[in-house]
């Protein structure tokens, strides 16, 4: 996954649609900020904002009952 700053990796776990964003509209206004930040933190880890990518897996599995 390419993300070109934080506010683009926010924005796709804060969407409509998937887990993160189910999970994060169960927040208060305040803890929801406060998991941004934390996040956000991690996200920078000491350098400054910008482009970053990380590893995407997914996993299937397809079957029939006989």
């Amino acid at each position: 996954m390419e993300y070109s700053s934080f506010d683009d990796f926010w924005t796709s776990l804060a969407g409509t649609d998937g887990p993160y964003a189910a999970y994060l509209t169960t927040l208060a206004a305040n803890a929801r900020q406060k998991l941004r930040g934390l996040i956000q933190s991690a996200y920078l880890d000491g350098d400054p904002d910008g482009a970053r990518s990380y590893m995407a897996a997914a996993w299937a599995v397809r079957g029939r009952v006989p």
